[in-house]
């Protein structure tokens, strides 16, 4: 019988665009854009040309296989060129998320399929093609575990998984055979990692968990096509199992239930909000509730904000932040922030706005918990009640089932579009923006992939 890696590796290798159901070419597209539009928005960040500055101490080369580095004005060796790219897709907290497998995959996915389809020269059908699969992988090995038990075990689900995306794409364009893919899909298995550790004190490495799944699904690849072997029963084996080791229950079947007729590519959430998923359900709260009832700062005496339990584990934490990390990852200060500004983008989480002593005094007086309602809902559907006590004593409160930019509440292709053109201003001019969107949403047709330095 054949492994579950078996049946998605011959979904990869055997996969048509033409032959795709109606949806799911464009939902593609338009998931290239948000991936893209994130990665640019990132290219100003002084990390990431701090990171780029000493990584081309150790080595940045072109040679044969040289690609983009996003935004930065020059090609180099795909491996570093990934490193980066990978990195500023994660940065802002503005990539998409795929609610049942708790991940982001555009940010891990998306950088793989296009540095690789760069560097090969392939055309960008090949790299749609590709970004369909490692999705569709992605998001299926995901929700073959139980991911809130992954999430409170410290696992960052994103990068578990996201090797398998990676490897999946980069099997996909370098052409190799399913038993080969097989073989690249185990050995992704082996180097799942990253860990919730860095919420503790808000340190920046959380944006290397998608870079190294990204690398590490390419590496297997490579060594796939090089003949080296990984393990076909990587998920389920009763010694070493991936889902054995990182999860306290798992369903194979629901990796490849529905595989080529279901594509999960067509149910991804797009942010509104640069910020961790597990707080855009509270932030629609509040900002509803600051225009309903025409709300000012002023008027709060305390806030509760029920939830599931996973939400409070991630991001209920009483203690203020101390940094933009801290504070995209705190139910309280984007709460607060979204009461005070009547907005949360980009310059809420800069130093200035965290600094606010309004907004630091009604995140005090916010608590967040679990509730059953919401937790027995989890991951297919994330939300919350955000009630709010008023110094007259009055209670208003606001539920949120459906996150604005989820599956059921989407953006529309206006607001994704005008989010993309607001990200990638940060490093390209009005005219190469429009033009990079113009290409993005037209890929397949092109013969060759946009030059994106």
């Amino acid at each position: 019988m054949m492994s579950e890696l078996g049946v998605l590796a011959k979904f990869v290798r055997e996969f048509d665009l033409d032959s795709a159901p109606d949806g799911v070419l464009d939902a593609a597209r338009y998931c290239v854009l948000d991936s893209v539009g994130s990665a640019l928005g990132a290219g100003s960040s002084a990390e990431i040309q701090s990171i780029t500055d000493e990584f081309s101490e150790w080595g940045f080369s072109i040679g044969t296989k040289d690609a983009s580095v996003w935004g930065h004005g020059h090609r180099t060796n795909v491996f570093p060129a990934l490193l980066i790219n990978g990195m500023m897709s994660h940065e802002l907290e503005m990539d998409d998320v795929h609610a049942n497998s708790k991940s982001h995959i555009g940010a891990v996915v998306v950088p793989a399929a296009w540095t690789l389809a760069d560097a090969l020269g392939l055309t960008g059908r090949k790299f749609i093609e590709a970004v369909i699969v490692g999705y569709e992988v992605m998001s299926r090995i995901g929700m073959g575990m139980d991911v809130s038990s992954n999430r409170k075990r410290g696992w960052h689900t994103t990068g578990i998984i996201g090797t398998f995306g990676a490897a999946a794409a980069s099997a996909r364009l370098l052409g190799i055979d399913a038993k080969r893919t097989v073989s690249a899909l185990g050995m992704a298995g082996t180097q799942s990692s990253g860990l919730w550790a860095f919420l503790a004190d808000g340190s920046t490495c959380k944006k290397l968990h998608t870079a190294r799944a990204s690398i590490n699904g390419l590496v297997s690849a490579i060594l796939a096509k090089a003949g080296m072997t990984g393990p076909p029963h990587i998920l389920d084996a009763p010694d070493g199992g991936l889902y054995r080791a990182v999860s306290d229950s798992f369903d194979t079947s629901a990796v490849t239930s529905g595989l080529g007729e279901v594509y999960e590519i067509t149910k991804m959430d797009k942010k509104p909000y640069p910020c961790c998923r597990t707080t855009h359900h509270a932030i629609d709260g509040a900002l509803g509730l600051r225009k309903e009832h025409c709300l000012a700062p002023e008027d709060i005496s305390e806030i509760l904000v029920e939830t599931y339990d996973v939400g409070v584990l991630q991001c209920g934490a009483p203690i203020y932040p101390a940094s933009p990390v801290e504070a995209k990852f705190s139910i309280p200060y984007t709460v607060a922030a979204a009461f005070v500004y009547g907005k949360v983008t980009l310059d809420e989480f800069r130093t200035g706005a965290i600094d606010s002593h309004t907004v630091r005094e009604i995140a005090e007086n916010t608590k967040v918990i679990g509730i059953p309602l919401f937790t027995e809902k989890y991951p297919a559907r994330w939300g919350s009640r955000v009630t709010v006590t008023t110094k007259d004593a009055r209670k208003l409160s606001r539920q949120i089932d459906d996150m604005s930019g989820s599956v059921a509440l989407p953006l529309t292709r206006e607001q994704e579009e005008t989010k993309f053109t607001g990200l990638a201003s940060a490093v390209f001019t009005k005219p190469r923006t429009d033009k990079t969107m113009i290409d993005i949403l037209g890929i397949e047709s092109l013969e060759r992939m946009p030059d994106l330095a």
